[in-house]
């Protein structure tokens, strides 16, 4: 018997509800996941050594010297909802780690704002794969490790748009919190991508923290699921399955990415509707943009 508990989570209508499920074997994990709808497995990440040591102070003497790209920004960008063109042509700085962590504790003055998003820890962190115990819940490694440093002051709160990706998501919260707007993959155009334009189709032109539904009146709201994720916990994301992510604090997660099989399209609910619908906007972009060189989307979380 799978150990399930239902909760709500601020959702707009009373349908809209995320099973919690408790150190789930892998039998108990592949039925869940299978329904097609995200869910919180507890029990897991706060067992990792990365739960229970990254502080500032830890990962600055581990890795503070780890050359990385961070997302940099001018101070004006974020006025207005500018929803792929953050997730496109964002900028990158090269610096160490030890001065991203300078930017976090308001240690420098600068003109321009920065989020340690998706950064590749086996090319940038390698120290601290160590302190991650892998999921076996698809038999496999993960394609992609990511780590997030993100956080929220009077400058900045660290985002990202409203999009989806391609992927198994298997997002966990090391440290703070993050609040993630969901939205099922239901009608693809009726999230109004920007597909008139040179951004990503995987994109949402709406704001998802507030949409505008006269510009936008087959936006889902209905759809919306609200949920906060604590430290200690992972939110599983299905592919295709719409979010917006917001930090609400200093945080750190981890997202592994596992892309979906030949056996997902059949064996979990909505993948194949899914990409029948999507694909006809999508594929042509990525042919001719991306050539199968990643993912359909930039992630930023």
């Amino acid at each position: 018997i799978v150990n399930t508990e239902v909760i709500f989570m601020t959702a707009t209508t009373s349908q809209n509800l995320i099973t919690r499920i408790v150190n789930p074997s892998n039998q108990e994990f592949n039925q869940l996941r299978k329904q097609g709808k995200p869910f919180i497995i507890d029990g897991v990440s706060n067992n990792w050594n990365a739960y229970k040591n990254w502080s500032n102070e830890y990962l600055i003497n581990t890795c503070g010297n780890n050359r990385i790209q961070v997302e940099t920004y001018p101070k004006d960008y974020f006025e207005g909802y500018k929803y792929a063109k953050v997730l496109d042509n964002a900028y990158y700085t090269n610096m160490t780690f030890r001065e991203y962590m300078d930017i976090v504790e308001g240690k420098q003055n600068n003109d321009c704002l920065y989020y340690l998003s998706q950064s590749n820890m086996r090319k940038y962190f390698p120290q601290l794969l160590e302190d991650i115990t892998l999921l076996d819940f698809f038999k496999k490694e993960p394609r992609d490790i990511y780590l997030f440093f993100g956080f929220k002051n009077k400058k900045h709160t660290s985002s990202s748009p409203l999009h989806f990706d391609d992927v198994h998501n298997i997002f966990a919260q090391i440290r703070g919190k993050k609040r993630f707007l969901l939205f099922p993959p239901t009608n693809y155009l009726s999230f109004y991508p920007p597909l008139e334009s040179d951004y990503s189709p995987t994109c949402s032109r709406v704001d998802a923290d507030q949409p505008n539904l006269e510009l936008f009146p087959k936006f889902p709201l209905d759809k919306k699921i609200e949920v906060i994720l604590n430290s200690g916990e992972i939110l599983y994301l299905p592919p295709f399955w719409w979010h917006h992510v917001t930090a609400l604090d200093e945080n750190i997660s981890l997202a592994f990415w596992y892309p979906t099989s030949i056996n997902d399209f059949w064996s979990q609910k909505g993948i194949l509707s899914t990409v029948f619908q999507v694909a006809p906007h999508v594929v042509p972009r990525i042919i001719r943009n991306h050539r199968g060189k990643r993912s359909l989307v930039p992630d930023s979380q």
